[in-house]
């Protein structure tokens, strides 16, 4: 199970870096090895006597969700800021509503 949680830390910080380099392929397939990495994660048994090391990596890779979290809320609105500014300099009225999470 601790294998499990490093291997989601590790994942995570794919996902970051991806994000961070706005590259929709790397994000995809950082974002499905993460998938993955959950799942087998979620199946692992704690060994006995663990439980307090697992607290902590399980603190650190949730810290680390929240900064995926927090980069991918950036990207966000930086994309909905440029399509606004594309509406403007056309002249024309946004389609639809802006998708909400």
């Amino acid at each position: 199970m601790l294998m499990h949680i490093d291997e989601m830390h590790v994942r995570l910080g794919a996902l970051v870096g991806a994000l961070d380099g706005q590259d929709p392929g790397a994000i995809i397939a950082a974002s499905e090895a993460l998938a993955t990495a959950v799942i087998l994660f979620r199946s692992a048994p704690i060994p006995a006597g663990s439980e307090g090391e697992a607290r902590v990596l399980i603190a650190d890779v949730l810290k680390q969700l929240e900064a995926a979290a927090i980069r991918v809320n950036l990207l966000k609105d930086w994309t909905r800021q440029r399509i606004d500014r594309n509406h403007a300099l056309r002249g024309s009225a946004p389609r639809g509503m802006a998708l909400r999470y």
